[in-house]
Order: structure tokens, then C-alpha cells, then sequence
């Protein structure tokens, strides 16, 4: 083993060697260097100690070289995960009197751990190859600033963990007559958001109230997660250890590796399987296969005992289901290459002649996947008959069908990948997701010797009691009305009961003590109950969350107050990205305020576009130009338009129209502007891309055709990127995020306008605290509330709650990874939202058709266009003389004027001027 001493090296040039007392900081793509000597050549564990430096939510990620190599892809992207506590043991209530989970806070003090495999593949830290002497280790920050270094040591491997028996022998103990119950909310440390605070009314957990809820388990899904509770020992002995704990996992086994005191006991503590239990709840006594239970020693005074979920029993299966489906994707692809992508379905194909190894693929796929399900039949109880395998039954009867008649593959190539019910593919894709799924959720540990367990499940009497308290207390509990408070500011929120409890409690704890204003939140299920509201005279003073469409559609009918007779509307309106309150502008009078946005970016993968020597497309010309060395190797590019079903929404369909200087509307608003020569023209290039350039018109799912390779590049939105990121661990580190593509314009600048929707907040015309509404809305959108608000909702929740906030300075402060925020900041700059007019919707749905019509019927740009036009100004003069801005001969009786992003910046901009 050896010691480190090191150097880093930053913008400034060598700093000199540090230590945890002084640490060396790294910021984003800056590099550290450390030399260690060893005396004996050989692989060694490497352990680090580090610390965030500065506020962030996000884990740290770096690339490891030793001696100037990596010796394999993992060392390019390894995590190192922060670890969080509760700021408070005392869960807080909220007004009903429920238990919310408490704020997390990240540990500030310094972290040791080995470096470990980003995926977890085996429960055994990473390797690393040393030279005899001095060894040269850099390690480069490839995710967020302010990661903290301190000492790094390099730890030769022990041979092997001793056996239970083994261990057994070491001590000469008797077993403790003591029950040590540890709940699950009394852990000390773990080390992700994941693994998150739950609430279920079960008499047989503890704490319980058939009234109100408490947090009463933590339950956690992702390999690799680690949770640390410590307990007392009253005395040396022998104790057993338990846990009351539910895997929700369809009838197949979860694997935790038990720690004590930071180390492995035996080697039967590794990857330790907890059966299935499905909805109901088990003691799991840890045990040999004898039944016997595991006894281990313990000295007096205080132990600690860690749980982290491992997959590595799974690997081998998931690597070979992945296998197979990545060469189902080629085999699709090299017929496709044959048959062309319009096949004729009443040719006979003899495809054998074209590809004699598809009987030969077709009986591998078999021999893998019979393969997998007889190497996993032992961690589920009906053997290869479990639902999770059940998968495999369905891509196995897929296969079996092809294999009858291989010449006719060509006419079913739908079996192998794109059949839009199932696939071999999709049954291998659900597959592997169900496997890689670690769904514990943990109560309460024992540890204990000569006692007897409480019971795993309640009695039958106590859980029907406990039905009949809950069905009592639902119709008397005021939590389950919906009914506004005359002494507070009610607000409505379109958002999930973890939001709506998040925003109360900070209006509790902040604005009201700040303002003296009382506000009552209250969640709404259905946004279109806003409209029945209105109708029945009981709406709430403001709402909140509602979809990009519906601020203007209550506008339209005089329900909203018109914002911008607030004095410092404009002046608060620079907060926020301009293009966003686009949809919210009726009439010159704007109705909401964005409060959360979208984005739409390129992303593609790195490995592959290093391979083949290219660099991510700019402009959609640099996109065309790309396609055919893409298509050489059977790949693509996917455009979003591909997506969903046949209706094709206005963010998927008008983005080029805008980059084309095309305009939706007329000027006065009056009727469509499509069918003007900039409309066509931004139409015709979205065709051409499909009829002229062969991108996929149908993808069923991109998240998995980019995790295997055939569509490594294309447009996605905040949903993609966190699906991606969170969901194909194994290409950490493989893709980027890069700029939506432009048109270049005339003076050579590029257009990189899209459309995406965001969520809003209104204040009702009716209400008599509009300007209580108004001290509302300000706070809720301004920088410390935004900021505070995104990492909080993150710490508690886990980090697929991501919050992407209106407010340019909270985006900045946001807890995405440098590289990830630098191209969010730059594409949220060319958001423009849809100008929304008296029927536009026809507009929607007509430019949907345009693109069927060219895509599926042929017909060209202009033909299809203007066999829209007429349809939907027809509307459009219809919607306008149904609210009074038209007379029945359709003369214009009152003005109607609609602004675009230029009239916000604008507005915004004199209100700077005003100030200044």
C-alpha cells in the first residue's frame, strides 16, 4: 500500500501539495495530481478523500488517469456521491396535522470512500494497475465546480473475505438476551436523494396514526445507494440481525450488502438477497441456507450498521440481455438496408440468400435468453415461470415465429423492434429495466439475541379496525375538501401533493412572516375545474402550474386580471426568459407569469461521434450533411416530431417556421400567415427532412434506440434529458448536450429559435387580494425563493425532481452539471413560446395535418398548405365574432392587437430605462 502526496493543477499553473487541512479545489475540467510509491507492482484500491467546496446538490464526477493511461472506460466517469442527513429529527407537520419529510442537508465535513464502478456492477471498489516506484494519478472534475481534495492512499485488496463459518470461529461468545429496534427515520447518513422518506397507514409499521400520516419507511430503487444508521450494544456477545422491510420487486429478489462498522463481516453479508414480498411486509432474519440464523459479535457501546443496494448477481444477465437487444438492432437494420424502409409486403422475399446467418442469430438469441432465465430462476419463487421473466417468454414466442419462416422476416421486421404494442426489443428493454430495479423499502432493523421478533404483519383485526378508522376519518378530515379560507390568500396549484407541501410550508416559514399574509394552498387535481370554478363564482384568489394554453383561454373570458397594471410589472418581468410570456399576452394585457419553463437541445453520443470522426451538427444543413455517413453504419437522427401519435403539437412542428423568419399569425392577428413564403419555406424544410433526407418519421422509443447506438443523436426536452440521465447509468460520461440546431440567416448569424410550453401563475379577476396575490407572486418567482425552492424539492425528494425554474438567476444556480447548465443557459435564450389567438387551436391541428399529408400522402409543401388556410381562418373568424371582436357581417368592431417576444423585450427594457 502506499500514501499520496499531490499537486493540482488549475488556470493559474501548479499549486503546491496540500492536505485535508488545506484542501486544493477543483473546478469544473480542472485537474489534480498525485504521485504515490508503492514497493510491490501489482491492482490496488484507490481511496479519496474529498468535500464540496460550494453549494451544490449535484454528485461529483471525475475522470482517473494512472501514469498518463486509462486502462478502461470506467475510469473515465466515476461518482463521487455527496451524503446527506436530516436537518431535523423531529418531522415537521403540516396543517392536517400529516408528517412531511424534513429538509436534507449535505455533509460539509470530509468524505473517505473507495472508487467504485458507476453502475455497481460488483461490490468490490475498482482496480488499479501500479508500477514499482512512483505512480502518477490525475484526477480532472468533469461535472460541477468546487470539488474539494484531500489525501488520496492506494490499499492493496485483501484475498478473501472469510466465510461465516470462519468468522464464526474467531470468537468465543454467547448469544445476548437483548431487542435493539432501529426505525429507518433514525439513519445517520446516506449517500443519495434517492433514497427517500415514504408514508403508509399499516398498523404493523411503526410509527402509525389511521388519521394522519407519518413517516414511517425509506425505501430506495438504484444500485449503488447506501444508508447508515448506528446503535447501541448493551453488551459483548453474539447478536442476530433482522430487518422489516417490503420488495415491492414482481416476484424477484433485491441485494443489499450488509456492513458493520464499515466493514463486510463474511463474505455471505455480500450481495445478500431479500425475497419478493409484494405489497405486504417480511422479517428478514440474515441466515445461511440451513435456515440458521448469522450471529455476529459486537463489543459494548456504539455500532454502526450500513445497507447498500447491489445488482452484481444480476450482471451477467443484464449484460447479455443487452447483448442480444443491440444485435437485434443491427439484424433490423441490415434487413432494412435491403428492403428499403417502404417495404412491399406483397413481394416473396427469400432473405436467407441476402443474409444467411438470420436462422443462425435467431437460434442464438434463443440459446442467450434461455440462458438468462435459467441463471436467474433461483432469485425468484416460481423459477422461470416469474413475472419479471415472463419478458423473455414474450420475446422468445416473437423469435420462435421468425424462425419458422426466416426468408419472410422482412414482411414481420415489426417482431424484432418497432412493433408499437411489442417487439423482441421492447420485451428485452422492459426486461432489463424490471431487473436493474432495486425497489426496498426498509421499517425498522433488530438487532438482537434471545428475544422474540415483533410480528411482520398485523393481525387480521387490528388492520380491519384500522380500515375502519381510515374510512371514518375521510369523510371527516378537512384535508380531503377543497374549500377556500375567507381570512387567506387561497391559491389553487396544478402539481403533486410533494410540491403543493414543499410551497406551503415555505409560505409558512417565509412569506408570511415577511408579509403578515396569511395563504392557503391547496392542491388541484384538474386544471379544467379552474373553468367550472368560474362558472359556480367560486374560484380561488390565484392559481398556480397551469399549461402554457390555459391563462389565455380565461383571459379570453375576462377572468384573469391583466398583471401589467401592477407599477412594477415590467420591472419584475426582467426576471424571466422573454419568450415565455408570449402565450400569456392577450390583447397588449398579459395574464400570468411563467413559472417554470422547458428546453430543447441536441444530444448525442460522444463515444460514437468520436468514432466515426464527427462533431455535433450546428445548423440544420450541418444536420443533412451528417445523415449519410449516419446512415452508412445504420444509424440516424431523431427528430422529436417522431415521437407520440399521430398528432403533432406545436413544439414539434413550427420551430423552423420561426428560424425561417415565418410568422404563425398575420399581424393584426386576424388570420394564419403559414401560407406566406417564409411559413412554406420553414415547412418544406421540416418535410425535407423526412421525404428527402430518410430520418425516422415513427420512433417508438428513443430512449432506447440512444442507449443502443441507432438514433445517437437528436432533440430532446428537460423530460429526455432526466430519463437519460438517470436511467442509462451505463452510458455515463458517453453523451453531451450541444446546441438546438439553427438556420443560418442571411448576414451569417444562425436562427436557433424553438417553441417549448411552460407552466404559469394567474390572479382571478374577482379576487379582493389581488395585490396580496400580486406580493405572493413576486416572492414566489424571485431569485432566493426559486433557488431554495429547486434544492430543496431535489435533497428531499431525489434528483428526478427536477425543478427548471422561469427565473434565469435560479436556472443559473441550478443543480445540473456544468456542462449541462452552460447549454440549458444558452438554449433557453431562444425560447418563444406560441402566440395565442381566438382559435388557434385549428392552427395546431392543421399544421399537425401538413405534415401527415407530406410525409405519409406525398403531397408537397405548398399543395398541403394551402388546403389548410381556409379551414382555419374560417375559425379563427368564427372565434372572433364569438368574443365580440368581429359583428355578424365579420367587420372588425374592436381592436384586437397581438405581440410577440419583440414587445416584451421592449416593455421590459423601457421599464429599465423608467428606473435608471
Amino acid at each position: 500500500a502506499g500514501h499520496g502526496t499531490y499537486m493540482a493543477q488549475s488556470d493559474t499553473g501548479w499549486k503546491q501539495p496540500q492536505d485535508k487541512e488545506s484542501p486544493v479545489t477543483l473546478d469544473y475540467m480542472e485537474t489534480a495530481e498525485y504521485t504515490i510509491e508503492v514497493e510491490t507492482p501489482g491492482l490496488y484500491y484507490l481511496i479519496l478523500d474529498y468535500k464540496p467546496m460550494r453549494d451544490t446538490l449535484a454528485d461529483f464526477n471525475v475522470a482517473i488517469t494512472v501514469n498518463d493511461t486509462a486502462a478502461y472506460e470506467e475510469m473515465k466517469n466515476i461518482r463521487l456521491p455527496l451524503y446527506w442527513a436530516d436537518e431535523t429529527k423531529e418531522f415537521p407537520t403540516d396543517r392536517y396535522g400529516d408528517q412531511v419529510a424534513p429538509r436534507q442537508v449535505r455533509r460539509e465535513d470530509w468524505t473517505g470512500i473507495y472508487l467504485y464502478n458507476n453502475t455497481y456492477i460488483t461490490c468490490d471498489p475498482l482496480l488499479f494497475a501500479f508500477a514499482k516506484g512512483t505512480n502518477t494519478i490525475k484526477i480532472t472534475n468533469i461535472s460541477n465546480d468546487g470539488l474539494g481534495l484531500g489525501t488520496m492512499k492506494a490499499e492493496a485488496p485483501e484475498e478473501t473475505l472469510p466465510s461465516y463459518e470462519e468468522y464464526r470461529r474467531q470468537y468465543s461468545a454467547s448469544l445476548v438476551t437483548s431487542l435493539v429496534t432501529i426505525d429507518s427515520n433514525e439513519y445517520i447518513e446516506k449517500n443519495t436523494t434517492q433514497a427517500i422518506y415514504a408514508s403508509e397507514n399499516n398498523p404493523a409499521l411503526m410509527p402509525h396514526d389511521s388519521e394522519y400520516k407519518r413517516i414511517n419507511t425509506l425505501e430506495w430503487t438504484e444500485a449503488g445507494s447506501e444508508v447508515t444508521y448506528a446503535f447501541e450494544a448493551p453488551k459483548d456477545g453474539f447478536y442476530q440481525i433482522a430487518f422489516h422491510y417490503k420488495n415491492s420487486k414482481e416476484e424477484f429478489d433485491v441485494f443489499n450488502t450488509v456492513r458493520i462498522d464499515g466493514g463486510i463481516p463474511f463474505c455471505e453479508l455480500k450481495n445478500y438477497a431479500f425475497h419478493s414480498t409484494g405489497s405486504s411486509w417480511a422479517n428478514e432474519v440474515l441466515k445461511g441456507e440451513d435456515g440458521k440464523p448469522y450471529e455476529i459479535y459486537l463489543t459494548e457501546g456504539v455500532h454502526r450498521i450500513s445497507l447498500r443496494s447491489e445488482q452484481e448477481p444480476i450482471v451477467e444477465a443484464y449484460r447479455l440481455a443487452r447483448l442480444v437487444s443491440e444485435h437485434v438492432m443491427q439484424l433490423e437494420l441490415e434487413i432494412t438496408k435491403i428492403t428499403g424502409s417502404n417495404r412491399d409486403k406483397n413481394r416473396t422475399w427469400q432473405m436467407t440468400r441476402y443474409l444467411p446467418e438470420i436462422p443462425d442469430y435467431l437460434s442464438a438469441y434463443t440459446t442467450l435468453i434461455h440462458h438468462i432465465q435459467y441463471s436467474l430462476q433461483y432469485y425468484t419463487p416460481n423459477g422461470v415461470n416469474s413475472a419479471i421473466l415472463s419478458y423473455l417468454d414474450k420475446a422468445l414466442d416473437f423469435i420462435a415465429k421468425m424462425a419458422e419462416y426466416p426468408d419472410e422476416i422482412a414482411l414481420h421486421k415489426e417482431n424484432l423492434t418497432s412493433g408499437r404494442d411489442n417487439s423482441v426489443l421492447k420485451s428485452m428493454s422492459n426486461f432489463t429495466t424490471e431487473l436493474v430495479t432495486q425497489d426496498f423499502t426498509l421499517d425498522r432493523i433488530y438487532v438482537y439475541g434471545n428475544e422474540e421478533l415483533p410480528r411482520a404483519k398485523a393481525t387480521l383485526l387490528s388492520a380491519l379496525g384500522n380500515s375502519l378508522e381510515t374510512l371514518i376519518h375521510s369523510f371527516t378530515s378537512d384535508k380531503f375538501k377543497q374549500k377556500n379560507d375567507p381570512e387567506a390568500l387561497n391559491i389553487w396549484v396544478n402539481r403533486a401533493m410533494t410540491h403543493v407541501d414543499l410551497l406551503q410550508k415555505m409560505a409558512d416559514t417565509e412569506f408570511t412572516p415577511k408579509t403578515g399574509i396569511k395563504v392557503k394552498i391547496s392542491i388541484m387535481p384538474d386544471a379544467n375545474k379552474l373553468t367550472l370554478a368560474q362558472a359556480a363564482d367560486e374560484t380561488p384568489d390565484m392559481a398556480l402550474g397551469l399549461l402554457s394554453h390555459l391563462p389565455f383561454e380565461l383571459a379570453s373570458r375576462g377572468a384573469l386580471y391583466d398583471l401589467t397594471e401592477f407599477a412594477d410589472f415590467w420591472t419584475v418581468a426582467d426576471r424571466f426568459v422573454p419568450g415565455s410570456f408570449v402565450p400569456y399576452i392577450y390583447n397588449e394585457g398579459v395574464y400570468a407569469i411563467p413559472e417554470t419553463l422547458d428546453f430543447y437541445a441536441l444530444i448525442y453520443r460522444k463515444d460514437i461521434y468520436e468514432n466515426l470522426g464527427l462533431t455535433p451538427p450546428d445548423t440544420w444543413q450541418e444536420v443533412t450533411e451528417q445523415l449519410p455517413a449516419l446512415q452508412r453504419y445504420g444509424m440516424n437522427f431523431y427528430h422529436n416530431i417522431s415521437s407520440g401519435v399521430g398528432y403533432k403539437w406545436y413544439y414539434q412542428t413550427s420551430s423552423l417556421i420561426l428560424q425561417n423568419n415565418g410568422r404563425l399569425f398575420t399581424e393584426d392577428g386576424l388570420s394564419t400567415a403559414i401560407d406566406q413564403p417564409n411559413g412554406v419555406k420553414g415547412l418544406k424544410a421540416l418535410g425535407d427532412l423526412f421525404i428527402a433526407y430518410s430520418i425516422p418519421k415513427e420512433v417508438i422509443s428513443f430512449f432506447d434506440s440512444f442507449r443502443y447506438g441507432t438514433l445517437p443523436v437528436g432533440i430532446v426536452n428537460l423530460n429526455d434529458y432526466i430519463l437519460i440521465k438517470n436511467g442509462a447509468p451505463e452510458l455515463e460520461g458517453q453523451w453531451r448536450l450541444s446546441d438546438y440546431p439553427g438556420t443560418v440567416q442571411e448576414d451569417g448569424s444562425i436562427s436557433r429559435w424553438y417553441i417549448a410550453n411552460g407552466t404559469g401563475g394567474i390572479i382571478f379577476k374577482d379576487s379582493k387580494k389581488a395585490e396580496e396575490a400580486w406580493e405572493f407572486l413576486k416572492w414566489w418567482t424571485d431569485d432566493e425563493t426559486q433557488v431554495n425552492y429547486t434544492y430543496t424539492l431535489q435533497s428531499t425528494y431525489g434528483k428526478t425532481f427536477v425543478w427548471l425554474s422561469s427565473n434565469v438567476a435560479a436556472v443559473k444556480e441550478a443543480p445540473f452539471d456544468q456542462a449541462d447548465k452552460e447549454v440549458i443557459l444558452d438554449q433557453i435564450v431562444w425560447l418563444r413560446d406560441i402566440t395565442r389567438t381566438p382559435g388557434q387551436y385549428m392552427l395546431e391541428r392543421s399544421i399537425s395535418d401538413i405534415w401527415n399529408a407530406m410525409i405519409n400522402d406525398g403531397v408537397t409543401a405548398q399543395v398541403a398548405i394551402d388546403e389548410q388556410v381556409i379551414g382555419i381562418n374560417r375559425e379563427i373568424n368564427r372565434k372572433m365574432k364569438e368574443l365580440g371582436f368581429f359583428d355578424k357581417d365579420s367587420n372588425l368592431v374592436k381592436p384586437y392587437i397581438i405581440r410577440d417576444v419583440d414587445w416584451v423585450i421592449e416593455q421590459i427594457n423601457l421599464a429599465k430605462q423608467e428606473v435608471e
